[in-house]
């Protein structure tokens, strides 16, 4: 009876839906370097190659409490939130057909189509511009909102502390807590389903 109590747990501990508490006790310890990219865009040209400026900013991961693919699929990945205050200026090489675009009065570029260029560049960050650099305006129309992404760089290490913390976390709350929600998903599909369906177009 208690192997197949375990099995059991097992298998809803694993199961496509968890509680994940424990994660942001481990990452309220630590920082995530990131960039923002706004819509008020600065691009510069240094001899023959040009470049966006973007906010280095510090970021803290967030995950949200109930991972769950059937019924949440839409809402499990992680979010990030600024913690500075300031912002500094940093800059990456953009490519020059990019750039000409940026600067054409019938020019059209997507906020996060850029943050991606900026995110594949295989150019380091520059914290300052080179010296014969010159603003170029830029007239294109922009699309979207302020994109925040974490940077490649190696975020803190968690404390001690938060993982003792975690872990007493995971045991005593996410387990006992994933467990109650698989065993009532029977019960909310039925309720899911139906507001699915009346809300579909």
């Amino acid at each position: 009876m208690t192997n197949r109590f375990l099995i059991s747990t097992c298998l809803l501990l694993s199961s496509c839906a968890y509680m994940q508490t424990h994660k942001n006790i481990e990452e309220a310890s630590r920082i995530h370097a990131g960039y923002e990219l706004t819509p008020t865009l600065e691009l510069y040209r240094a001899g023959g190659n040009y470049y966006l400026a973007a906010e280095k900013q510090q970021l803290r991961k967030h995950y949200p409490v109930i991972y769950d693919s059937i019924f949440l699929d839409g809402d499990n990945a992680p979010t990030w939130k600024k913690v500075n205050q300031g912002q500094e200026k940093v800059y990456r090489s953009i490519s020059t057909g990019t750039a000409a675009i940026l600067q054409r009065s019938d020019g059209y570029a997507s906020l996060e189509v850029l943050s991606d260029e900026l995110k594949s560049a295989p150019s380091e960050w520059l914290n300052t511009l080179p010296a014969d650099a010159h603003r170029c305006t830029v007239k294109a129309e922009i699309c979207g909102s302020s994109i925040t992404w974490p940077g490649a760089e190696r975020p803190g290490e968690v404390t001690t502390v938060a993982r003792i913390l975690s872990t007493i976390d995971q045991v005593c709350i996410d387990w006992p807590g994933t467990v109650l929600y698989n065993t009532a998903i029977p019960l909310m599909a039925p309720f899911v389903f139906f507001h699915q369906f009346l809300n579909e177009d």
